[in-house]
């Protein structure tokens, strides 16, 4: 099992608290390169503040910091992380754009006679060599948008070149997320992952439960 961030504490702070919902929205280019991977979290204030003293503990002055060390900001073009109150919820928002981080990741793409194929086993239920159900009290909405037309998916909805699953909180997730579209035949490149950042937000989403 790959490691997240190193400050796995984060978990047990969101496991002291209420459901979490993760939103993710990607899309890839036709060569496999991932233009833009956003994902948010929305959680209550009280779980907020526990998770900036969290950070604060780690030695980092902020949420932001503490979620983007070890970003490897060469391997993308932008990287923005964004934070918003809305009522009694705060949520926390990070963006890469144009990057192809190395193959550590849970998210990886292909391109091989034509086709792309994307994979995120990140929401996937139960990890390798781990006794930790992730998706526990997460509820997810995660939107991929292709190159091309999509024609092969494990998605919940399909419509052309867009494709969107949506799991319940708690609901078990046994298949990485999976489509398959058309590439241009000039298009070529190497399977990629999702930096460790990314995997340190959605960390913290998947591994919440309700007390």
């Amino acid at each position: 099992m790959r490691k997240p961030h190193p400050a796995i504490a984060v978990v047990v702070v969101l496991a002291l608290s209420g459901c979490v919902t993760a939103t993710v929205d990607a899309s890839v280019d036709a060569d496999g390169t991932v233009s833009a991977y956003e994902v948010e979290l929305t959680m209550s204030g009280t779980v907020f503040d526990a998770l900036q003293r969290t950070a604060e503990n780690e030695g980092y002055d902020s949420v932001e910091a503490y979620l983007t060390d070890g970003v490897n900001e060469s391997r993308m073009e932008n990287v923005t992380y964004e934070q918003t109150l809305d009522g009694d919820n705060v949520s926390v928002r990070l963006q890469f754009t144009d990057w192809t981080p190395g193959p550590e990741s849970d998210v990886n793409t292909t391109v091989q006679n034509g086709t792309l194929t994307y994979e995120d086993r990140t929401f996937v239920t139960v990890q390798e060599n781990d006794d930790v159900a992730l998706g526990d009290g997460v509820a997810v909405r995660y939107e991929l948008t292709m190159p091309g037309d999509i024609y092969e998916s494990n998605a919940d909805v399909v419509e052309n070149r867009t494709a969107v699953w949506e799991y319940e909180a708690n609901e078990p997730v046994e298949e990485p997320i999976r489509a398959q579209s058309n590439a241009p035949s000039s298009a070529f490149g190497p399977g990629f992952g999702v930096t460790a950042a990314v995997l340190a937000l959605l960390s913290m989403a998947v591994f919440a439960r309700r007390s």
